[in-house]
Protein backbone atom coordinates (compact mmCIF):
# COMPACT_ATOMS: atom_id res chain seq x y z
CA UNK A 1 0.00 0.00 0.00
CA UNK A 2 1.28 3.67 -0.83
CA UNK A 3 0.77 5.81 2.62
CA UNK A 4 -1.49 9.30 2.36
CA UNK A 5 -0.03 12.30 4.21
CA UNK A 6 -2.87 12.91 7.12
CA UNK A 7 -4.15 16.44 6.25
CA UNK A 8 -1.80 19.45 7.36
CA UNK A 9 -0.50 17.14 10.27
CA UNK A 10 2.58 15.88 8.35
CA UNK A 11 1.51 12.34 9.57
CA UNK A 12 2.11 8.90 6.83
CA UNK A 13 -0.48 6.57 7.39
CA UNK A 14 -1.58 3.86 5.65
CA UNK A 15 -5.24 4.35 3.60
CA UNK A 16 -6.38 1.18 6.03
CA UNK A 17 -6.43 1.99 10.06
CA UNK A 18 -7.48 -0.73 12.47
CA UNK A 19 -10.47 0.32 14.15
CA UNK A 20 -10.14 -0.80 17.64
CA UNK A 21 -14.30 -0.60 19.12
CA UNK A 22 -14.76 -4.19 17.68
CA UNK A 23 -10.75 -5.87 19.90
CA UNK A 24 -11.78 -4.68 22.98
CA UNK A 25 -14.81 -7.24 24.01
CA UNK A 26 -18.25 -5.83 25.32
CA UNK A 27 -19.55 -3.00 27.32
CA UNK A 28 -23.04 -2.79 28.11
CA UNK A 29 -24.66 0.38 29.55
CA UNK A 30 -27.84 0.06 32.05
CA UNK A 31 -28.15 -3.55 30.16
CA UNK A 32 -27.93 -2.67 26.46
CA UNK A 33 -24.97 -3.92 24.90
CA UNK A 34 -22.54 -0.40 23.78
CA UNK A 35 -19.81 -2.97 22.30
CA UNK A 36 -19.28 -5.93 20.69
CA UNK A 37 -18.45 -9.85 20.95
CA UNK A 38 -14.74 -10.99 22.19
CA UNK A 39 -12.79 -12.02 19.41
CA UNK A 40 -10.37 -12.27 22.60
CA UNK A 41 -6.99 -10.54 23.82
CA UNK A 42 -4.67 -13.18 22.69
CA UNK A 43 -6.23 -12.86 18.83
CA UNK A 44 -6.11 -8.75 19.05
CA UNK A 45 -2.68 -8.76 19.84
CA UNK A 46 -1.91 -10.96 16.94
CA UNK A 47 -3.84 -9.31 14.07
CA UNK A 48 -2.70 -6.07 14.90
CA UNK A 49 0.94 -7.60 14.89
CA UNK A 50 0.23 -9.08 11.68
CA UNK A 51 -1.07 -6.15 10.15
CA UNK A 52 1.28 -3.92 11.05
CA UNK A 53 3.85 -6.98 9.17
CA UNK A 54 1.62 -6.09 6.08
CA UNK A 55 1.76 -2.56 5.94
CA UNK A 56 -1.18 -0.77 8.03
CA UNK A 57 0.38 1.41 10.33
CA UNK A 58 -2.64 3.54 11.95
CA UNK A 59 -4.96 2.48 14.87
CA UNK A 60 -8.00 3.84 16.06
CA UNK A 61 -9.25 3.27 19.75
CA UNK A 62 -10.98 5.23 22.55
CA UNK A 63 -10.98 5.71 26.50
CA UNK A 64 -14.63 4.24 26.47
CA UNK A 65 -14.00 1.06 24.49
CA UNK A 66 -14.53 -1.40 26.33
CA UNK A 67 -13.79 0.68 29.49
CA UNK A 68 -10.63 0.97 28.76
CA UNK A 69 -9.49 -2.49 28.04
CA UNK A 70 -9.55 -1.76 23.99
CA UNK A 71 -6.27 0.66 24.55
CA UNK A 72 -4.69 -1.32 27.03
CA UNK A 73 -5.10 -4.23 24.09
CA UNK A 74 -3.73 -1.78 21.71
CA UNK A 75 -1.08 -0.93 23.79
CA UNK A 76 0.49 -4.12 24.14
CA UNK A 77 0.50 -5.62 20.14
CA UNK A 78 2.63 -2.51 19.87
CA UNK A 79 4.99 -2.91 22.74
CA UNK A 80 8.81 -2.16 21.30
CA UNK A 81 7.23 -0.98 17.98
CA UNK A 82 5.47 1.99 18.64
CA UNK A 83 7.62 4.91 16.44
CA UNK A 84 6.08 2.00 13.52
CA UNK A 85 2.39 2.63 14.28
CA UNK A 86 -0.10 6.35 13.72
CA UNK A 87 -2.16 5.88 17.62
CA UNK A 88 -5.17 7.42 17.29
CA UNK A 89 -7.76 7.42 20.50
CA UNK A 90 -11.05 9.65 22.40
CA UNK A 91 -12.13 10.92 24.71
CA UNK A 92 -15.06 12.40 26.00
CA UNK A 93 -17.23 8.95 26.23
CA UNK A 94 -16.38 6.91 29.13
CA UNK A 95 -18.01 4.83 31.89
CA UNK A 96 -19.00 5.99 34.93
CA UNK A 97 -18.46 3.88 37.92
CA UNK A 98 -22.00 3.43 38.16
CA UNK A 99 -21.71 1.38 34.70
CA UNK A 100 -23.23 4.32 33.28
CA UNK A 101 -22.12 6.73 30.23
CA UNK A 102 -20.66 9.85 30.98
CA UNK A 103 -20.70 12.18 27.75
CA UNK A 104 -18.43 15.00 28.97
CA UNK A 105 -15.38 16.91 26.97
CA UNK A 106 -15.44 20.03 28.92
CA UNK A 107 -11.69 21.55 29.01
CA UNK A 108 -11.11 20.32 32.65
CA UNK A 109 -11.33 16.61 31.95
CA UNK A 110 -9.36 16.86 28.68
CA UNK A 111 -5.63 16.62 30.45
CA UNK A 112 -7.47 13.59 32.95
CA UNK A 113 -8.47 11.66 29.53
CA UNK A 114 -5.41 12.26 28.06
CA UNK A 115 -2.84 10.99 31.41
CA UNK A 116 -5.21 7.64 31.44
CA UNK A 117 -4.78 7.01 27.78
CA UNK A 118 -1.40 7.35 27.51
CA UNK A 119 -0.80 5.21 30.78
CA UNK A 120 -3.47 2.27 29.50
CA UNK A 121 -1.98 2.80 25.93
CA UNK A 122 1.72 2.25 27.63
CA UNK A 123 3.07 4.99 25.35
CA UNK A 124 4.93 8.50 26.02
CA UNK A 125 2.73 10.66 22.93
CA UNK A 126 -0.84 10.12 20.81
CA UNK A 127 -0.21 10.98 17.48
CA UNK A 128 -4.22 11.71 16.98
CA UNK A 129 -6.61 13.10 19.87
CA UNK A 130 -10.04 13.40 18.74
CA UNK A 131 -13.32 14.82 20.94
CA UNK A 132 -15.53 11.39 20.73
CA UNK A 133 -18.47 13.53 21.64
CA UNK A 134 -19.18 17.02 21.05
CA UNK A 135 -18.17 20.03 23.07
CA UNK A 136 -20.14 23.35 23.88
CA UNK A 137 -19.49 26.16 22.23
CA UNK A 138 -18.33 28.06 24.66
CA UNK A 139 -15.93 25.34 25.55
CA UNK A 140 -14.36 25.26 21.77
CA UNK A 141 -11.57 27.70 22.58
CA UNK A 142 -10.24 27.23 26.19
CA UNK A 143 -10.05 23.62 24.94
CA UNK A 144 -8.19 24.67 22.03
CA UNK A 145 -5.32 25.72 24.34
CA UNK A 146 -5.34 23.02 26.10
CA UNK A 147 -4.99 20.69 23.02
CA UNK A 148 -2.58 22.98 22.14
CA UNK A 149 -0.10 22.99 25.43
CA UNK A 150 -0.34 19.32 25.67
CA UNK A 151 1.08 19.38 21.72
CA UNK A 152 3.92 21.58 23.35
CA UNK A 153 4.66 19.02 25.62
CA UNK A 154 4.63 15.98 22.87
CA UNK A 155 1.99 14.78 24.42
CA UNK A 156 -0.33 14.27 21.20
CA UNK A 157 0.78 15.67 18.00
CA UNK A 158 -2.75 16.45 16.77
CA UNK A 159 -6.10 16.68 17.71
CA UNK A 160 -9.91 17.57 16.29
CA UNK A 161 -13.17 15.80 16.36
CA UNK A 162 -14.92 12.08 15.80
CA UNK A 163 -18.42 13.59 14.04
CA UNK A 164 -21.21 14.23 11.38
CA UNK A 165 -22.28 17.45 12.89
CA UNK A 166 -21.59 19.56 10.06
CA UNK A 167 -22.43 22.96 11.78
CA UNK A 168 -20.27 22.15 14.49
CA UNK A 169 -17.14 21.46 12.29
CA UNK A 170 -17.86 24.97 10.51
CA UNK A 171 -17.95 26.66 14.47
CA UNK A 172 -14.75 24.53 14.88
CA UNK A 173 -13.50 25.46 11.89
CA UNK A 174 -13.68 29.12 12.45
CA UNK A 175 -11.37 28.77 15.51
CA UNK A 176 -8.91 26.31 13.96
CA UNK A 177 -10.04 23.12 16.39
CA UNK A 178 -9.62 20.92 13.73
CA UNK A 179 -6.61 19.06 12.66
CA UNK A 180 -8.27 15.46 11.83
CA UNK A 181 -11.74 14.62 11.04
CA UNK A 182 -13.21 11.32 12.03
CA UNK A 183 -16.49 10.78 10.47
CA UNK A 184 -19.04 7.98 8.87
CA UNK A 185 -19.13 8.19 4.71
CA UNK A 186 -20.16 5.40 2.59
CA UNK A 187 -22.19 4.22 -0.68
CA UNK A 188 -25.52 5.24 1.47
CA UNK A 189 -25.08 8.33 3.44
CA UNK A 190 -21.79 10.26 1.39
CA UNK A 191 -21.99 13.42 3.40
CA UNK A 192 -20.93 15.24 0.61
CA UNK A 193 -20.67 18.53 2.52
CA UNK A 194 -18.80 17.34 4.94
CA UNK A 195 -16.05 16.24 2.46
CA UNK A 196 -16.29 19.59 0.93
CA UNK A 197 -15.49 21.31 4.23
CA UNK A 198 -13.01 18.94 5.18
CA UNK A 199 -10.86 19.67 1.60
CA UNK A 200 -11.34 23.37 1.95
CA UNK A 201 -9.91 23.14 5.21
CA UNK A 202 -7.25 20.75 4.61
CA UNK A 203 -7.93 18.50 7.42
CA UNK A 204 -6.80 14.79 8.16
CA UNK A 205 -9.71 12.54 7.48
CA UNK A 206 -10.46 9.07 9.46
CA UNK A 207 -13.53 7.66 7.14
CA UNK A 208 -15.17 5.35 9.26
CA UNK A 209 -18.88 3.52 8.98
CA UNK A 210 -17.63 2.73 5.24
CA UNK A 211 -19.78 -0.22 5.66
CA UNK A 212 -23.12 0.99 6.70
CA UNK A 213 -23.43 -0.89 9.61
CA UNK A 214 -22.51 -3.86 7.43
CA UNK A 215 -25.32 -3.63 4.57
CA UNK A 216 -22.32 -3.05 2.48
CA UNK A 217 -20.29 -5.98 3.71
CA UNK A 218 -21.41 -8.36 1.09
CA UNK A 219 -22.09 -10.79 4.57
CA UNK A 220 -25.70 -11.04 4.56
CA UNK A 221 -27.26 -10.65 0.80
CA UNK A 222 -28.80 -13.84 1.30
CA UNK A 223 -29.83 -13.93 4.72
CA UNK A 224 -29.18 -11.66 7.70
CA UNK A 225 -27.12 -11.23 10.14
CA UNK A 226 -27.80 -13.27 13.97
CA UNK A 227 -26.19 -10.36 16.33
CA UNK A 228 -25.30 -11.85 19.25
CA UNK A 229 -27.06 -11.11 23.00
CA UNK A 230 -23.58 -8.49 23.43
CA UNK A 231 -23.84 -6.82 20.40
CA UNK A 232 -25.04 -3.72 20.01
CA UNK A 233 -26.53 -3.67 16.47
CA UNK A 234 -29.42 -5.63 17.35
CA UNK A 235 -31.10 -2.86 18.74
CA UNK A 236 -31.23 -1.02 15.67
CA UNK A 237 -31.29 -3.41 12.53
CA UNK A 238 -33.21 -6.20 10.98
CA UNK A 239 -32.42 -9.29 8.12
CA UNK A 240 -34.53 -8.02 5.78
CA UNK A 241 -32.73 -4.69 5.72
CA UNK A 242 -29.44 -6.14 4.91
CA UNK A 243 -30.74 -8.42 1.54
CA UNK A 244 -31.99 -5.96 -0.20
CA UNK A 245 -28.24 -4.79 -1.05
CA UNK A 246 -27.85 -7.99 -3.30
CA UNK A 247 -29.20 -5.79 -5.55
CA UNK A 248 -25.57 -4.05 -5.77
CA UNK A 249 -24.15 -7.32 -6.92
CA UNK A 250 -24.59 -6.78 -10.96
CA UNK A 251 -22.83 -3.70 -10.94
CA UNK A 252 -19.58 -5.00 -8.68
CA UNK A 253 -16.58 -4.63 -11.40
CA UNK A 254 -15.21 -7.93 -11.96
CA UNK A 255 -12.77 -9.53 -9.24
CA UNK A 256 -14.25 -7.09 -6.71
CA UNK A 257 -16.51 -7.24 -3.90
CA UNK A 258 -19.42 -5.54 -2.31
CA UNK A 259 -16.87 -4.81 0.73
CA UNK A 260 -14.02 -3.92 -1.73
CA UNK A 261 -16.00 -1.27 -4.08
CA UNK A 262 -17.51 0.41 -0.52
CA UNK A 263 -13.64 0.98 0.64
CA UNK A 264 -12.42 1.80 -3.08
CA UNK A 265 -15.45 4.29 -3.17
CA UNK A 266 -14.21 5.92 0.34
CA UNK A 267 -10.46 6.11 -1.00
CA UNK A 268 -11.85 7.52 -4.12
CA UNK A 269 -11.95 10.88 -2.28
CA UNK A 270 -9.18 13.45 -3.22
CA UNK A 271 -9.57 14.16 0.66
CA UNK A 272 -9.41 10.80 1.57
CA UNK A 273 -6.79 9.85 3.87
CA UNK A 274 -7.18 6.52 5.55
CA UNK A 275 -10.65 3.81 6.04
CA UNK A 276 -11.11 2.86 9.67
CA UNK A 277 -11.91 -0.52 9.58
CA UNK A 278 -14.43 -2.15 11.80
CA UNK A 279 -13.26 -5.58 10.73
CA UNK A 280 -12.23 -8.57 13.65
CA UNK A 281 -10.33 -11.14 11.42
CA UNK A 282 -7.48 -10.87 9.32
CA UNK A 283 -9.01 -12.07 6.27
CA UNK A 284 -11.40 -9.24 6.27
CA UNK A 285 -8.01 -6.56 6.55
CA UNK A 286 -6.65 -8.85 3.94
CA UNK A 287 -9.38 -7.59 1.46
CA UNK A 288 -9.59 -3.74 2.64
CA UNK A 289 -5.38 -4.36 1.92
CA UNK A 290 -6.17 -5.26 -1.94
CA UNK A 291 -8.88 -2.81 -2.23
CA UNK A 292 -6.55 0.02 -1.16
CA UNK A 293 -4.07 -1.69 -3.91
CA UNK A 294 -6.51 -1.40 -6.29
CA UNK A 295 -7.13 1.70 -9.19
CA UNK A 296 -9.68 4.06 -8.48
CA UNK A 297 -13.53 3.68 -9.62
CA UNK A 298 -14.64 5.04 -12.84
CA UNK A 299 -16.76 8.26 -11.83
CA UNK A 300 -19.77 6.78 -14.16
CA UNK A 301 -20.01 3.42 -11.92
CA UNK A 302 -19.44 5.31 -8.49
CA UNK A 303 -22.71 7.62 -9.55
CA UNK A 304 -24.73 4.58 -10.93
CA UNK A 305 -23.66 2.67 -7.40
CA UNK A 306 -24.81 5.87 -4.88
CA UNK A 307 -28.11 6.02 -6.78
CA UNK A 308 -28.84 2.54 -6.55
CA UNK A 309 -28.03 2.38 -2.55
CA UNK A 310 -30.22 5.37 -2.47
CA UNK A 311 -33.46 3.19 -4.37
CA UNK A 312 -32.37 0.84 -1.91
CA UNK A 313 -32.72 2.80 1.21
CA UNK A 314 -36.37 4.02 -0.23
CA UNK A 315 -37.82 0.80 -0.75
Amino acid sequence: MKNRILGRTGLSVSPITIGAWQLGGPLSFDGKPDGHPDPGKDTVIRMIRELGDLGVNAIDTAEQYSNGESERRVGEAIRGRRDEWVLSTKFGYRVSPQNSREDDASPETILRSLEGSLRRLNCDTIDVFLYHCPPKLKDIVPAREILEKAKEQGKIRSYGISTNDLELLKEMAQEGSVEVLQFASNLCDPHDKIWDLATQNNWGTQVRGVMAHGFLSGKYLESGPKFAADDHRRLHFKAEQYTRFSALQDLLPEGMSLAQVAIRWALDHDQANTVCMGAKNLQDYQSAIDAAEREPLSSELTKVLVAKAAEILSQ
